[in-house]
C-alpha cells in the first residue's frame, strides 16, 4: 500500500484525538519554555577566571546555539514523544482498531508499516519545530540566520523517532496505557543508567554500554562540550562519550531491530 495513503488513514485517525494534540502542544510548549528558561540562566550565569567573571552567553551563539537546543530536546523526545508512542499503540488495543483495520482489508502487514511510518512523520514534524524555534532564536539576536548543522538535524530526527519506536514497543508489549508509560518513563529515566552503572562497577568497565538503547540516543544529542573538557571529565575511556558517526551508526541500527520487532510482533500477536 502506498505510505501516503497509510499517512492519511493515521492522519484521520489522530489528528481529531484530544489527547494526541494535548501531547503535540505540550511538546512545543515545553520546548519553547524550557529553551527561554536555558538563554535567561545563560544571560545571567558567569565563569569565574583570573578574579575575571566571564558571561557564557557564547555557550548560545551559533553554531553552539543549535546543539544546546537540540540537547534540552533530547528530554522532550525522550519524556512526551515517548510517552505519545505509547500511548498511541496502547489506544489502538483500548479501541480495538488494529483488528478493525485487518476485518475492513488491510494486512497485518500494511497495519504494522502504517505503525511506523507515522511515527516517522511524528519524528519530523517534531524536527520541524525544533528548526523553526532555533531560526526564531537567531532573528531574535539579531546575529543572521543560520541553518543548523547536518548532524545536529539528523540526530534529532533519529532521536525522535527512536523514543517514538521505543515508546510503541512498550505498548505493543504492555497494552495497557498506564503501566505500558509508567514502564517506559523507568526504564528511560532511571533503570538503563542503573543497570548500565551495576554492570560498569561489578562486572567490567567495557565502551559497549555505551550502546545500551536510551544511553546511545541520548549521545546523538549531545552538549557542545569541548573534547578537553571531556578527557577530564571522563578520565576513563570507557565512559567518554559517543562520537557522532557511533551514535548516528547505532541509533540506525536500532531503529532497523526496533522495526523488525514490532513487525515480527505484529505478525503473531492477537490483535
Amino acid at each position: 500500500m502506498n505510505p501516503l495513503h497509510l499517512l492519511k488513514m493515521e492522519w484521520s485517525k489522530y489528528a481529531p484525538n484530544g489527547a494526541f494534540r494535548f501531547f503535540a502542544c505540550l511538546y512545543a510548549v515545553a520546548l519553547v519554555l524550557v529553551v527561554y528558561l536555558a538563554r535567561s540562566i545563560g544571560k545571567a550565569a558567569t565563569i569565574n577566571s583570573y578574579g575575571v567573571n566571564n558571561p557564557i552567553q557564547s555557550f548560545f551563539d551559533f553554531p553552539h546555539n543549535w546543539q544546546v537546543l537540540a540537547y534540552i530536546g533530547s528530554w522532550m523526545n525522550a519524556i512526551i514523544l515517548g510517552s505519545l508512542g505509547v500511548f498511541m499503540m496502547t489506544m489502538e488495543f483500548s479501541n480495538r482498531t488494529l483488528r478493525q483495520s485487518v476485518i475492513f482489508g488491510l494486512t497485518r502487514y500494511e497495519v504494522a508499516a502504517a505503525k511506523v511510518v507515522w511515527p516517522m512523520a511524528v519524528a519530523l514534524a517534531a524536527t520541524s519545530c525544533y528548526l523553526l524555534l532555533g531560526l526564531a532564536w537567531e532573528a531574535h539576536d539579531e546575529v543572521g540566520v543560520h541553518l543548523p548543522p547536518i548532524g545536529c538535524a539528523l540526530g534529532y530526527y533519529l532521536q525522535a523517532l527512536g523514543y517514538l519506536l521505543l515508546g510503541t514497543l512498550a505498548g505493543v508489549l504492555i497494552r495497557q496505557t498506564a503501566l505500558a508509560t509508567l514502564g517506559f518513563l523507568a526504564y528511560v529515566l532511571f533503570l538503563e543508567s542503573v543497570l548500565r552503572w551495576i554492570f560498569y562497577l561489578n562486572v567490567g568497565k567495557v565502551r559497549l554500554l555505551l550502546f545500551l538503547p536510551v544511553q546511545l540516543l541520548g549521545g546523538l544529542t549531545p552538549l557542545p562540550i569541548p573534547d578537553s573538557v571531556n578527557q577530564i571529565v571522563y578520565s576513563d575511556p570507557a565512559t567518554m562519550p559517543l562520537s557522532t558517526s557511533e551514535a548516528t551508526a547505532g541509533a540506525l541500527v536500532y531503529l532497523g531491530l526496533f522495526a523488525a520487532f514490532f513487525f515480527r510482533r505484529m505478525s503473531k500477536s492477537d490483535l
